[in-house]
This record gives structure tokens, sequence and C-alpha cells, in this order.
């Protein structure tokens, strides 16, 4: 993505730098280090001009991380070319959000820490909550069940992050034959089998209510 060119100095130093460019740079730090890595003087650095210069265009660490985070996010989500089935519209959710979230993880660490805020997150998220609702859940379960379903992608994606290759490639030889992953861990069936479990339980759950009291 172009951004601004710095203004050089007699020194040869940029003095300022756009914000597109401080962006760029900002997610390449974090999706490689971590959003607490992502310091004016990192920035500086790598940009060739100095922490004030970074300071006076993103106005402070913390506006520069949530703009950050609300770039990346406000990019993907405004791609998305929605179907019109419920289940299609779950099953494209799942999919772009946890490709999101591989490709950059910096999304991850953020939405640990807080709530996904922003025109993109809110109006995915209300636009799945509708879907669900056309598939026969009232209210309150369409919500539940779109929370159970960013659990369900935000916990694979945490856990193939944290893991890299399939686990039992680093089990001892005695522990392979014991792990019922032994035989079938593929990251990518994986995600697909439970997907298809959850929309399996939203489908079956909207024939058949259940009862604010049951449920409790």
């Amino acid at each position: 993505m172009a951004g601004e060119k710095a203004s050089t100095p007699k020194n040869g130093r940029p003095r300022a730098v756009g914000l597109d460019t401080i962006l760029d740079a900002g997610t390449e730090i974090a999706d490689d280090r971590g959003l607490d890595a992502v310091t004016f003087r990192a920035l500086a650095d790598r940009l060739g001009v100095s922490p004030m210069a970074i300071h006076r265009t993103t106005g402070g660490i913390n506006a520069l991380q949530h703009a950050l985070v609300s770039r990346i996010v406000g990019e993907v989500t405004g791609a998305v070319d929605w179907p019109d089935h419920w289940r299609d519209v779950v099953r494209l959710f799942a999919e772009t959000l946890r490709d999101l979230l591989m490709r950059h993880p910096v999304i991850l660490e953020a939405h640990r820490r807080a709530p996904l805020v922003g025109p993109g997150a809110d109006d995915v998220a209300l636009r799945i909550v509708a879907a669900l609702r056309t598939a026969g859940l009232d209210e309150a379960s369409a919500v539940y069940a779109y929370g159970t379903l960013h659990d369900f992608v935000t916990g694979h994606v945490a856990i193939r992050l944290g893991r890299g290759n399939p686990e039992q490639l680093r089990l001892p030889p005695e522990h392979r034959t014991l792990s019922v992953f032994a035989d079938h861990h593929d990251y990518d069936r994986r995600f697909a089998f439970g997907l298809d479990l959850v929309i399996g339980g939203i489908a079956a759950a909207a024939a058949t209510p259940v009862s604010h009291e049951e449920q409790r």
C-alpha cells in the first residue's frame, strides 16, 4: 500500500512520514513480534525518522495501535461479497475470519485485550446475526450462535498459531500411539469438520427451538 513520502532535511533524515506508511510498517512489526513491539522507536528506526515524527502523525501509541487494527479489519470486511443464504453467510464469515487471523496474528492479539470496535467489525456482527435470524433463531439465540461461531474460529486459530505443525510430531514415540490425533490431525480438515458441526447445530436449533428455561 503506497504511503506518503517523508520530507528530508539537510542532514538526510526525514522529518515527517505519512500515516499509511507508518501503518504498513506497524503491521509488519506487529505480525512478526506482537502489538507491544509497535513503538515509536521501532517505527522510527524502520522508517528512518524521529520518534517525534511518528507521534505527530499518529497522535499517540494507543491511537496508532487502534488505527492499525481498524485498517486491517476494515479492508477485509469491506471486500467481502456476501451471499444470500444464511448457511453460506456463516461459512464465508468463518473462513474469512480464519484467514484474516492467520494472515495477521496481531488482530487475534488485539481481540484478546478488548473487543474489536469499528464500523467494519460491528457491521459484520450485525449481518451474521441477521442471517441467523433468517434461519429461524430468535434474537437471543442468534446472538449466542454468532458468539459460538466466533469463539470456534478464534479458538481454532489461537491453537494453530500457538502450536504450529501438528502437535503429535513433537510427541515422544511412546506417546504418539496413545494420541487420538496420531492418524487424524489435519488442521484444515479439523476446521472444516468443526464448522460443519456448528452449522448443523444451528440448523437443528432453528428447527427445534429450546425454551429459555431449558437452556439454563
